[in-house]
């Protein structure tokens, strides 16, 4: 009901001021079909179907100072074959959201007014999302800047926040307040550049729920607060080396309620938070250099009880890098693993280059296992050209030898093509062995 509205009103917004006319349409998506035929070494044959269907379709108008945006999208899979069963029933509406630029009043600062959809994205620990309301953003009053939100209050939440940010020379700092039915979220963060190579930094989040107390003498004290806290500092000790150092607590098992999701790609600071196997709290300290040529790191975390210690080089066309992980806890330390590599690709005959890799773990109690592989494209056989060819043997010992060998081949009509065998003893029980042929095909509008 409510998004319908939201929907509504922007549509609404388009035919008054006469713009739906004139909108930027936008249309994406991409439609994949699969067909997977696996024989397992017992003679067994299985053949899995699969097609998935991406949709997304919206339309912003494109005024100086106000803009309205909605977009519908749709993710369908069957894991029968193509017939997704597609309606205009099972489109969705992902955003919709009508947003201004200006000021409030006249001569006033100028600020962006969003309607409808949220975006909320404060730091690491004050992500808000699926959330409808109105949001000011960009506020600059003085030397800071301010940002907020109300959410449409619905049975499940209530949610309101306000954000500042203020940046002074070599200084800046941000704090964040977010209350809803539950309890009050507050993060504050920042970071000091006291001297040119050196960057010191610290953030506080604290989260007190609203929880009844049996006890009444108890109201005033910590029940239902929980928090995170981090001091950090980094210093460059040469063009070639680099320190960093801090200091990391949080309360058991918690995770802020409103922390981003886990993100290799884009770590603000929270990846850590979502990982298990911690303890509360601990120092980390690490070293990074190069020294001619070779690029070493070493760091030590006391909150995962680990220590790691990494090196790698280029030398002579050759990739080598080398890495062991060593446990320290409380009862010793010990390796928990090592692993070693080295990568070399060569022209074996014109126009037709190898590349090939080497990589060895050793892990105590298990010894040590070693990977070769190797791996080329297809140029010199115009039918195929562009095929890839791929082989691996994995050695963990003398009576368990995996081994596994594969092709791909992208058809001129756009047919992805593969096959793969795998065969053999691996010491992972989760490899599946057998062979496996795979066509496909994929259109992206």
């Amino acid at each position: 009901m409510k998004t319908s509205m939201i929907a509504l009103s922007t549509a609404i917004v388009f035919v008054l001021s006469g713009s739906a006319a004139t909108a930027g349409i936008n249309f994406s998506g991409a439609l994949d079909s699969n067909l997977e035929w696996r024989r397992a070494l017992d003679g067994t044959v299985e053949v899995k179907p699969e097609s998935t269907l991406d949709l997304n379709f919206g339309f912003d108008t494109a005024g100086e100072s106000t803009r309205a945006v909605v977009e519908f999208g749709l993710k369908e899979k069957n894991r029968t074959g193509l017939d997704l069963g597609m309606s205009a029933a099972d489109l969705k509406l992902k955003k919709a959201y009508i947003e201004t630029e200006g000021s409030f009043w006249y001569g006033g600062p100028e600020a962006t007014t969003r309607f409808g959809s949220l975006d909320i994205n404060y730091g690491p620990f004050t992500s808000v999302n699926d959330e409808y309301g109105v949001s000011v953003s960009n506020l600059q009053v003085g030397p800071a800047k301010l940002n907020g939100f109300y959410a449409i209050p619905t049975e499940e939440s209530a949610i309101t926040g306000i954000n500042a940010r203020v940046k002074l020379n070599d200084m800046q700092a941000g704090s964040t307040i977010i209350h809803d039915n539950v309890g009050i979220n507050v993060v504050v963060d920042a970071a000091v550049r006291p001297l040119d190579l050196l960057i010191v930094g610290g953030g506080l989040a604290v989260q007190k729920d609203f929880a009844q107390v049996a006890d009444p003498a108890e109201a005033n004290a910590s029940t239902g607060v929980e928090r995170l806290w981090v001091v950090s500092a980094q210093y460059q000790v040469a063009d070639n080396m680099s320190v960093h150092a801090g200091y990391r607590s949080i309360s058991n098992d918690w995770k802020p309620a409103y922390i981003a999701k886990a993100d290799s790609k884009n770590d603000q600071g929270q990846n850590w938070v979502h990982e298990g196997n911690r303890i509360e709290k601990g120092i980390y300290v690490g070293v990074a250099t190069e020294q001619q040529g070779v690029k070493i790191a070493a760091d030590y975390d006391q909150m995962f009880e680990e220590a790691t210690l990494a090196a790698e080089t280029n030398m002579e066309g050759y990739a080598i890098d080398v890495e062991t992980v060593v446990d320290v806890a409380e009862s010793g330390i010990s390796t928990k693993n090592t692993t070693f590599g080295v990568g070399k690709s060569f022209a074996a005959t014109n126009n037709f280059n190898v590349e090939t890799n080497y990589k060895g773990v050793w892990t105590p109690g298990e010894g040590l296992a070693h990977t070769l592989g190797a791996k080329t494209i297809v140029t010199m056989v115009p039918a195929v050209n562009g095929m890839g060819l791929s082989s691996e043997v994995t050695v963990a010992d003398k009576e368990t030898i995996g081994y596994s060998v594969g092709a791909d081949f992208k058809a001129p009509n756009g047919i992805n093509l593969g096959v793969k065998h795998v065969g053999g003893n691996f010491s992972d029980g989760e490899v599946v062995v057998g062979t496996s042929a795979t066509a496909g095909i994929s259109v992206m509008f």
